[in-house]
């Protein structure tokens, strides 16, 4: 996999890219697109808020010259915090199909509204109460069985783990630049 450019020194940068655009996409479709997030959704976003702190520490410590097997060890911490996405995203796509239980309070029914404020106020919010049950969209779309973002998101995070599992086995690789001296 020559044409993978990630080894366990520049995999934590790439991480944190990933994850910081990962967030940008999910606050744009929360208050751009006014699709709020349901209970699961936030878990799914802890991962990231997670991952990117990981990963700036370990690009500091890099710059600091960390030995090769610190890096390998902070490229198999990200893999199972990106584990952990996968496992929280694919719940909650399983949970949208109806293939698994979800937590408690992610269905909405009529004791999920809020007693302590007037209705009018609920009406004149811009964000409804949104159920983990239900899907917003799904790719592709008007289809019951398509990937909503919970299942995109269960394929990013896998992707990711993978990644960071396979950059955790790779040595650095050397610069090829005209400036390094031949080797005889």
């Amino acid at each position: 996999m020559k044409w993978l450019p990630f080894d366990r020194e520049r995999w934590p940068l790439a991480a944190l890219v990933i994850s910081v655009a990962t967030l940008g996409a999910a606050y744009f479709f929360e208050y751009v697109l006014y699709q709020p997030p349901c209970q699961m959704c936030w878990w799914q976003r802890y991962v990231y808020f997670v991952a990117a702190p990981v990963a700036m520490v370990a690009i500091a410590v890099r710059w600091r010259g960390a030995a090769p097997w610190l890096m390998s060890l902070f490229s198999v911490a990200l893999g199972l915090v990106f584990l952990v996405g996968f496992f929280i995203a694919s719940w909650h796509a399983l949970f949208e199909w109806g293939l698994a239980p979800g937590p408690e309070g992610c269905v909405v029914s009529a004791g999920a509204i809020p007693t302590d404020i007037k209705p009018s106020d609920l009406l004149s919010r811009k964000f409804g109460i949104p159920s983990c049950k239900d899907a917003m969209w799904r790719i592709p779309f008007g289809t019951d069985w398509g990937l909503s973002m919970a299942g995109l998101n269960a394929l990013l995070s896998l992707f990711l783990a993978a990644l960071s599992l396979f950059s955790a086995t790779r040595p650095r690789l050397r610069a090829d630049t005209a400036n390094e001296p031949v080797q005889a």
